[in-house]
C-alpha cells in the first residue's frame, strides 16, 4: 500500500483496501484536493492533521463520502468514541470497521 511502508503490518488485506479507499475519499471530500493529496502517501499512523489541514469541513465530507461508500451511519458519538485520540487512517478505518461489523 502506498506510503505507509512497515506500518501496515498486521492488518488484514481487507483493512489495507479500506485505507486505500479513505485516502481516495478524503482527497474528494477536500474542497482543494490538491491540498488534500499529501494524504495519499502517508504512512497509516501519522495523525491526520499534521499532514493535511484536517478542517471540520473536510472531516464533515469525509464522513458524508463514508456513509455513502460503505452504507453505515457515522454519529457523532460514534466518530468521538472511535476517534478519541488524534484520527490516523488506521484508526479511520477501525471505526470504520467496527461500525460494519
Amino acid at each position: 500500500m502506498s506510503g505507509d511502508g512497515e506500518s501496515a503490518k498486521g492488518m488484514t488485506v481487507e483493512s489495507e483496501a479500506l485505507v486505500r479507499k479513505l485516502r481516495e475519499l478524503i482527497v474528494e471530500s477536500a474542497p482543494d484536493p490538491q491540498v488534500a493529496g499529501p494524504i495519499l502517501e502517508c504512512s497509516i499512523d501519522t495523525p491526520i492533521d499534521s499532514v493535511i489541514p484536517f478542517s471540520s469541513l473536510i472531516v464533515l465530507g469525509t464522513i458524508v463520502a463514508v456513509e455513502h461508500q460503505f452504507d453505515i451511519s457515522v454519529s457523532k458519538e460514534a466518530w468521538n468514541q472511535g476517534l478519541k485520540q488524534e484520527p490516523t487512517l488506521r484508526r479511520l478505518a477501525g471505526l470504520i470497521e467496527e461500525l460494519r461489523s
